[in-house]
């Protein structure tokens, strides 16, 4: 008779065992734009692996790999500044992204998680309207009024998760950005520097502005 008893209570046991250790399949989700839902990708399409990317003139590397939108950092040089972009790096993940999970008409924290960040290493002027900037570190707001007509923010409280708290007061410039429909969508939200324009990549949109030395 012990022995039939220890005998089923061990078979509870891990069946208890087995039960507490079956992965969830819940998403983790901050707002509309962290909201990821879990993906299996294929052995070796893994696009994380390497941690540095790039262009012409400049790197792109991936701070933290643990989130569903990796935190990321460019930096290079346009018009001979140096420029440096923090930003949190989400993916489409078959969503619809203008007009739905980046509304029309409101101010978006241009990526994931924490507000993007954009430092200039001395003054410069951006946007088409040559608006003038002092050199330092600012959140880089968007606001897409449609698809085609995007404003830039330059907003001077850098560190501020999200738009939760962005307060229009301290805006410090507000330029129109360019939006190009891209060649292939672009699946993770990315930026990069090409020419004299910081550019921001994501879905099926190309969005530009341009940036110079604001003394010669």
């Amino acid at each position: 008779m012990t022995r039939y008893l220890f005998t089923g209570l061990l078979f509870s046991g891990l069946l208890l065992t087995t039960s507490c250790n079956t992965p969830s399949n819940g998403t983790s989700t901050t707002d509309n734009t962290t909201e990821e839902p879990d993906t299996v990708m294929p052995s070796g399409t893994d696009d994380m692996a390497d941690n540095t990317m790039g262009g012409e003139n400049y790197t792109v590397t991936v701070l933290d790999t643990t989130i569903k939108s990796p935190r990321k950092q460019l930096k290079g040089t346009v018009d001979g500044v140096d420029v440096t972009i923090n930003y949190g790096s989400p993916s489409v993940n078959q969503r619809t992204i203008y007009g739905d999970l980046v509304p029309y008409g409101k101010v978006w924290r241009t990526g994931a998680n924490e507000a993007t960040r954009i430092t200039f290493a001395q003054d410069v002027k951006v946007g088409t309207e040559g608006t003038e900037l002092a050199a330092g570190t600012y959140s880089l707001f968007t606001m897409p009024n449609d698809k085609n007509d995007w404003t830039i923010i330059f907003n001077k409280t850098a560190e501020q998760w999200g738009a939760y708290d962005y307060a229009e007061g301290d805006d410090v410039a507000r330029v129109k950005g360019t939006a190009t429909e891209l060649p292939s969508p672009a699946e993770k939200m990315d930026f990069a520097l090409e020419g004299s324009e910081v550019t921001l990549m994501w879905s099926d949109l190309k969005v530009s502005f341009p940036v110079s030395a604001a003394a010669k």
